[in-house]
């Protein structure tokens, strides 16, 4: 799990984009975005300690990446607990994120599961996500498969590629949920079609044996391929042993299939590196 920090710190400039500002954030903003990070802190501390919960959100993120002050984990889980108890959802998501991670503080699953919940509730996709994994592994909280469904289910409904597959791979296992090939299909499908690597090579297996789908030598191949692009050693391994039963010309329209399909996924739809 990562922390929310740069997006994170422009959703808190953004959300005085159309109201008045506290005196000195519109002074802090243009500091950090100048990359002035000194004034920035200058403005931004003063704000925080009366309360600003961007402004102590923002604080957390200085503090937890080192811009104006000397990085500190533990100051910046201060100013994230001040945030996150007002109810900020970047900071309870990465206050999660640190105590799984004993990062300024001791590591505590039931801690670290307890603000991540918080952010969740409020429809906070990663934590939805981190929600479903713990509720999976049975790590903060009992193991509960029907649950990890119903978070993967809530962040895979907001697009969460990650959360699409898991949820993809426990209907076609049937862990926590009633097996069904065609809800496995779809949820991989949309999952794949984000440019998720590991989700392309499961449904090129889906393509390759006929489940849920008609077998299709050449779409599974496509998959395989789109997948082996980003590195996937199974999905290499999978058009290699393909290759040897398919003609030749077949091979040829399924590669560019697949390259014609990565060229029109939107850049930021290609989380090869997530």
């Amino acid at each position: 799990m990562k922390k929310q920090l740069l997006n994170s710190m422009l959703v808190a400039f953004m959300a005085f984009a159309s109201c008045e500002s506290f005196a000195g954030f519109d002074e802090g903003k243009a500091a950090f975005l100048a990359r002035d990070f000194a004034t920035a802190l200058k403005e931004f501390k003063p704000l925080a300690e009366k309360g600003d919960i961007q402004s102590q959100h923002i604080m957390g993120m200085m503090y937890d990446e080192g811009q104006g002050v000397k990085q500190d984990y533990a100051q910046a889980a201060e100013w994230y607990k001040k945030a996150g108890a007002q109810g900020h959802q970047d900071a309870q998501y990465n206050l999660g994120v640190m105590y799984a991670q004993a990062q300024g503080m001791k590591q505590d699953d039931v801690e670290s599961f307890k603000w991540f919940e918080k952010a969740a509730k409020q429809g906070h996709i990663l934590s939805q996500f981190a929600l479903g994994r713990l509720y999976t592994v049975g790590r903060g909280t009992k193991a509960d498969g029907k649950l990890a469904n119903d978070w993967y289910r809530k962040a895979a409904e907001q697009h969460h590629y990650k959360a699409q597959l898991a949820l993809g791979k426990n209907y076609l296992d049937g862990n926590g949920i009633r097996k069904d090939v065609k809800q496995a299909e779809q949820w991989i499908r949309k999952s794949a079609e984000q440019g998720h690597h590991k989700a392309e090579y499961e449904l090129g297996l889906l393509y390759r044996d006929g489940i849920a789908v008609k077998k299709d030598a050449k779409e599974a191949y496509m998959w395989f391929e789109l997948a082996a692009k980003q590195d996937h050693v199974g999905a290499k391994q999978a058009a290699d042993a393909m290759a040897k039963t398919m003609k030749a010309e077949d091979i040829a329209a399924a590669k560019l299939a697949a390259s014609n399909w990565h060229a029109k996924l939107p850049a930021d739809a290609k989380p090869a590196s997530h």
